[in-house]
């Protein structure tokens, strides 16, 4: 049962990796269209999150981070993306 688990997680995680790829990709070509600067902010803060959440689930399963620092490192990485996305949204 936990074999199962694990690989379902993969699938999932995997999955989410391409679909918060193809919402930064389309955020930044809204960016392209618009040139509003805040666009392009949230493409890049949605991509760390992404690719951190990604990232996080790599650590853990190839190199056995535990999973409190894991999800330390996570919270780290969605944390940092929407600031990026605050800062474009409001800050500029």
């Amino acid at each position: 049962m936990t074999e199962s688990l694990i690989i379902f997680l993969g699938v999932v995680k995997f999955a989410a990796l391409v679909l918060g790829g193809v919402v930064s990709l389309l955020a930044y070509r809204a960016y392209q269209r618009t040139q509003i600067e805040g666009l392009q902010y949230f493409a890049i803060g949605l991509i760390v999150i992404t690719i951190g959440t990604f990232l996080v689930g790599v650590l853990h399963h190839l190199f056995s981070v535990p999973s409190v620092q894991g999800m330390l490192y996570e919270s780290l990485f969605v944390c940092t993306g929407f600031l990026i996305m605050i800062y474009g949204l409001y800050g500029h």
